[in-house]
């Protein structure tokens, strides 16, 4: 006669098993999906309200619940920032936003994702002049005229009053050329050309603050002297590299009062683009023309990228006093005029 075991079987537990954490997993997305649609996607705020909202560059999504909070759009900044972390995108876009009152936080996430219809992204290349730039901010943004530009950034301009300017020590005289940090910008559809300015001043003011105190010759030189030799340095060469030991090359130039004869200074005067300067081109009359006019000239010539500053606050240590590039964009280097002298005669 068979005998019989009571005792479960492993195939028999395994299952069991399997079905309880199944059920669990069950249990806790039903409640999840709950919690979420009661709490999360649930209206919030006063209904009554519908308000307008600027979000900044470089703003957090902190910063935004608490403002959220203050302005009574949302119940909790706590649990709205917890929203975001699990559910949403913390990715935030510069510019005007219309939000209603009464909105979840989903929905208010949702109104602040609509980039196309609040933002411009405009991509400004290093080296870009005022004139460049203001020519590609109009492209994007043809509300803005070119005098609204030129008041903003000429001489006498508004975006002058930004404490990064002051403190460079710009002459009163000479606009912001070389002050505006060339970078993709996303800007706000609505945004004027004050507000322009005063964002690439802005992020030029953080770049020059984190490479913080000048070394070699460079040391004791103004805010502004440094944006100016930067923008040379910019025209003059490509590479990182090479960018550091010219640097250093016109610093030498400068600490011994010799010309920095810099043809970008030339083509700066006669908007041109032209490596090898014609006799008459150098012999133009203007306090840009270093080759005339020891020292630095007035202010910069073009917007200098990260590069191009990072090689006059940090440059490279060498003996040479001369250098020259050519079409192909290849350096050489002289430690003499006589040895410049063949380089040009093997070389251009």
């Amino acid at each position: 006669m068979p005998t019989y075991s009571w005792e479960k079987s492993p195939k028999r537990m395994g299952l069991g098993l399997y079905l309880l954490l199944f059920a669990v997993v069950l249990v806790a997305f039903v409640a999840g999906r709950f919690a979420y649609f009661a709490w999360f996607a649930h209206s919030t705020g006063d209904n009554r309200l519908e308000t307008s909202l600027t979000i900044d560059s470089g703003e957090t999504v902190s910063q935004l619940a608490n403002e959220l909070k203050t302005d009574s759009l949302i119940d909790s900044s706590f649990a709205f920032r917890v929203y975001v972390r699990l559910f949403d995108s913390a990715t935030l876009y510069p510019g005007d936003y219309t939000i209603s009152g009464g909105s979840s936080y989903r929905d208010i996430m949702a109104a602040l994702h609509q980039v196309e219809s609040n933002v411009v992204r405009v991509t400004i290349p290093e080296g870009f002049s005022l004139t460049d730039i203001g020519a590609r901010i109009q492209k994007s943004l043809p509300t803005i005229t070119t005098d609204a530009w030129n008041s903003a950034v000429g001489a006498n301009g508004t975006a002058s009053a930004n404490a990064f300017v002051i403190l460079s020590l710009k002459p009163a005289g000479v606009d912001l050329e070389g002050y505006l940090f060339p970078d993709t910008y996303e800007f706000s559809k609505s945004a004027t050309a004050d507000d322009i300015a005063n964002i690439m001043i802005d992020e030029m003011a953080k770049h020059v603050s984190d490479l913080g105190t000048p070394n070699g010759d460079a040391e004791g030189f103004s805010i502004h002297d440094m944006l100016t030799l930067s923008s040379i340095v910019e025209k003059e060469v490509r590479t990182a590299e090479t960018m550091k030991n010219v640097a250093d090359i016109f610093l030498k130039r400068i600490a011994i009062g010799m010309p920095l004869q810099s043809d970008a200074t030339i083509n700066y005067i006669i908007k041109g683009d032209n490596p090898s300067p014609t006799y008459e081109d150098l012999e133009v009359d203007s306090p840009y023309n270093t080759y005339k006019n020891p020292g630095l000239p007035p202010g910069p010539i073009s917007s200098p990228g990260l590069n191009a500053l990072t090689a006059v606050f940090h440059p490279t240590h060498n003996d040479y006093y001369y250098f020259l590039t050519t079409d192909a964009g290849d350096i050489y280097y002289a430690k003499t005029y006589d040895q410049h002298l063949a380089n040009k005669a093997k070389y251009l």
